[in-house]
């Protein structure tokens, strides 16, 4: 009688499991069902003879032909070169300009026209109002300084009904100065102090330095608030500002005798 130890059985079983475990390369299962049935290859080519015929064929080669014809001897226009199967080519460019009415203007627009023909146009970047967002920019955030000054500028339309730009522009002409004193050593104990001119921007960028001066002096949270009133301010007369001008044209004229004219 034999006696097998533990180990031993189970190195039995683990063959006995390896030589009945079915192969791994065995034929796919489509294949086998293809290969049973053979009459599918026949079936396929038949259907696809059946449904393409030698008429078929040679009208779709006739039509290539003459696509290409076409297409060799004028540029391809999707308008006219292509059409719907059963229906005649169409130039839609010419059935839309058939179509098309002629306009006819109203004795209003036409006086409208003559009224307006000697009307300039008008800029479509103001450079006083794009000088002011400069001056209110800070790092660059120049979105921020238009919010700013159109808010501003909506107050004053509010309160003077007029056209903002020409309020802003009319209170810093009027609130600018002339000209300002610069002292320049000349080489003696006394230096000389000479009134000098200023031009536009000189004059634009002073005036508001001061509009913003006389802004941060109000009470509002808002600095376009705050602004909007001190434009309105400077617009009716009654802004701090006139006073520092006026006082820098009286030391101006006390020194006029410096101005040396070439």
């Amino acid at each position: 009688m034999l006696r097998f130890s533990s180990k031993g059985l189970q190195t039995i079983a683990r063959s006995s499991r390896v030589c009945c475990a079915p192969s791994r390369l065995a034929v796919p299962l489509t294949t086998m069902r293809w290969q049973s049935n053979p009459s599918h290859a026949a079936s396929g080519t038949g259907s696809v003879n059946e449904s393409l015929s030698d008429e078929k064929v040679d009208e779709w080669l006739e039509a290539i032909k003459s696509l290409k014809a076409e297409f060799s001897e004028q540029e391809f226009l999707p308008e006219t070169s292509l059409a719907p199967p059963g229906q005649s080519r169409i130039d839609m460019s010419q059935q839309i300009s058939s179509l098309e009415t002629k306009f006819e203007p109203s004795p209003e627009q036409i006086e409208e026209v003559e009224r307006l023909k000697t009307t300039p146009l008008p800029e479509r970047r103001d450079p006083v109002v794009e000088h002011v967002v400069n001056m209110i920019m800070r790092h660059g955030k120049k979105q921020r300084a238009e919010t700013i000054l159109s808010r501003a500028l909506y107050l004053v339309f509010c309160q003077t009904r007029q056209d903002p730009v020409e309020v802003l522009k009319k209170s810093l002409d009027d609130l600018a100065p002339l000209m300002v004193v610069k002292t320049f050593n000349t080489g003696v104990a006394k230096a000389a102090v000479i009134p000098v001119p200023l031009n536009q921007r000189q004059r634009n960028r002073i005036a508001w330095k001061w509009i913003v001066e006389g802004a941060d002096k109000r009470t509002s949270c808002d600095f376009s608030v705050r602004l909007g009133e001190e434009l309105v301010a400077v617009y009716r007369g009654k802004s701090t500002g006139f006073d520092k001008r006026d006082q820098m044209h009286k030391t101006a004229i006390t020194h006029r005798a410096y101005i040396k004219l070439k």
